[in-house]
């Protein structure tokens, strides 16, 4: 064999090593790209845990669990999620997850729809960026930073219905909660975009940018415009990724009659 052709084919057999490896990666499951403080994996008979590490691939089942002050993002299925601290989230292997403590950020593919599980909620998110919070009732704040998009009650886990109990449609600026059981929406509630992206760790706490960050903060400055013309819609910001105060503004004493 002509020492040109040998060359050749040894370059294509690493060529076809490499892609075939990087394929296979890819196929392989959600996978840590990024670790901040301490950052559990707990496999899913609770008997053992490690510490998480860059690169690692989650196994079905195994929960990652971040401490004070600690962050992570996944990837997976095309999108991501981003976890604050004392995160309590097991990811699916289809982009999904359970979500039981804590807070965190996911991007929803185009064209897809991801289920995302609480203690005593599911529901289906369409595609945008959102940050999701367990509340204390054991049901799921939802935020939509991205959208228009979508989300539907599916009930819970343990008793999941064959049809969708009640689908809304969120504005990026606008926050919801689905009730425990999963099956009835709050009432959605603005809050201020611009304000949130700014502050929180989940958007601008990471070494890179999420993907859609420049498309977000163009639609934090929008609502910022149409917010300027409603004179008592004041309603909240966020001081970090722990949770949102709605606030209502008390109505404006009227003036006493000069004598």
């Amino acid at each position: 064999m002509k020492p040109g052709i040998q060359r050749g084919l040894k370059l294509g057999v690493v060529l076809a090593f490499f892609f075939s490896g990087f394929a296979a990666r890819a196929a392989e499951g959600p996978t840590l790209v990024f670790t901040g403080g301490q950052v559990l994996l707990r496999e899913a008979d609770g008997k053992k845990i490690k510490f998480a590490r860059k690169d690692m691939v989650i196994a079905e089942g195994v929960t990652v669990v971040t401490g004070e002050n600690a962050q992570a993002e996944v990837r997976t299925a095309g999108g991501l999620w981003r976890l604050g601290r004392r995160a309590v989230f097991s990811p699916g292997a289809t982009g999904g997850g359970r979500l039981l403590a804590g807070t965190v950020l996911v991007l929803v593919p185009s064209g897809q729809t991801w289920r995302v599980e609480s203690s005593r909620g599911l529901v289906a998110l369409g595609e945008g960026t959102w940050i999701l919070q367990a509340v204390d009732n054991e049901g799921l704040k939802l935020i939509c930073l991205d959208g228009p998009a979508t989300a539907v009650a599916l009930g819970e886990m343990k008793a999941p219905v064959s049809e969708p109990l009640r689908k809304i449609k969120v504005r990026p600026g606008e926050l919801v909660f689905l009730l425990p059981q999963g099956k009835v929406f709050g009432p959605v509630v603005t809050i201020f975009l611009q304000e949130l992206l700014a502050t929180s760790r989940l958007v601008c706490g990471f070494p890179e940018d999420l993907p859609d960050a420049v498309r977000l903060k163009n639609l934090g400055i929008a609502q910022s415009e149409q917010l300027k013309g409603v004179s008592n819609a004041l309603v909240a910001g966020a001081k970090d990724e722990k949770g949102f105060q709605v606030v209502v503004p008390k109505a404006a004493a009227k003036e006493k009659p000069q004598p």
